[in-house]
């Protein structure tokens, strides 16, 4: 309720924790029970490494997952991934149980995304579940069950885990080309998908005029922040997708709104390099 909530009382998820650290197993927990209480700490941003660590090795310890639902097990690898909390041989045990299932029908897209999200986020690798997520997206009929966010999180995740599936790439691409507007997507919902496509070096023309069209028809930038900005500008000058008009536009919302000497060394390397790749092209474009 308190992490639903967004509220925290450190004490009482102290409490709640030591209770739980201090039981001699965890054998009366259903695995809904153990999966909502590590995704409330992840979720409170409650850290406590003894609790997660205790469920961790009750999960491991079990014969299988049969008894855990896809959300159940999707959140469990979230919250160990949000906290910052790294197990191995948790990450392994539910690869393994995903794997050797014959299909993945009762995964919903939130499942889908949020298990690689985790995988990528923890820098957990394994390709074999990598390949069998984007064989499932990919036999789909249709992306429409997909909302923005579980589509960025996805090609996002793939890029940063370095796994390469060039069809699921261009199955999400088509799908968002598709759709009628790109209201629905998040800023950071927008960055993330570029992103994925340029870190991947999966070229997709269309895709960046798509959304290099949505911003530029935004009245303002002000709902990106100034992390989205920079890596929209990384994300076009990396795919070699140069558009000198969102360029300025980016620019102009960057010069109004940021303190340059206060963004870290990244975020000012990422800037630094789409400029420079932006006169490239206009000096290309002149002669």
């Amino acid at each position: 309720a308190f992490s639903k909530a967004e509220e925290s009382e450190p004490r009482l998820f102290k409490k709640i924790a030591d209770h739980i650290i201090g039981l001699e197993h965890l054998n009366l927990f259903k695995p809904q029970d153990l999966s909502n209480t590590v995704w409330s700490f992840a979720k409170a941003g409650e850290p406590n490494p003894r609790l997660f660590k205790k469920v961790g090795d009750h999960i491991i310890g079990r014969n299988d997952l049969n008894s855990f639902i896809p959300q159940g097990l999707s959140n469990i690898l979230w919250a160990f991934a949000k906290a910052g909390e790294s197990d191995p041989k948790l990450f392994k045990k539910v690869a393994d149980h995903i794997i050797g299932l014959n299909n993945l029908d009762s995964f919903e897209p939130q499942d889908l995304s949020n298990t690689v999200w985790a995988f990528a986020t923890a820098g957990e690798s394994d390709p074999r579940l990598f390949k069998k997520i984007a064989g499932h997206i990919i036999r789909l009929n249709n992306l429409d069950s997909f909302k923005p966010q579980e589509l960025s999180n996805t090609v996002w995740a793939f890029a940063t885990a370095g796994e390469s599936s060039p069809r699921l790439f261009q199955k999400v691409a088509d799908h968002i080309i598709g759709l009628k507007d790109l209201n629905t997507f998040e800023p950071q919902a927008l960055t993330n998908a570029v992103w994925a496509f340029a870190k991947a070096g999966e070229s997709h023309p269309r895709l960046f005029r798509r959304v290099a069209d949505h911003i530029l028809s935004l009245e303002n930038l002000q709902s990106f922040n100034t992390k989205d900005a920079s890596q929209i500008l990384w994300a076009y000058a990396s795919a070699d997708s140069v558009d000198l008009v969102l360029f300025k536009k980016v620019h102009d919302h960057l010069e109004a709104n940021v303190d340059y000497a206060s963004l870290d060394e990244d975020t000012q390397n990422a800037i630094l390099r789409a400029y420079q790749k932006a006169e490239h092209a206009s000096t290309k474009s002149e002669s």
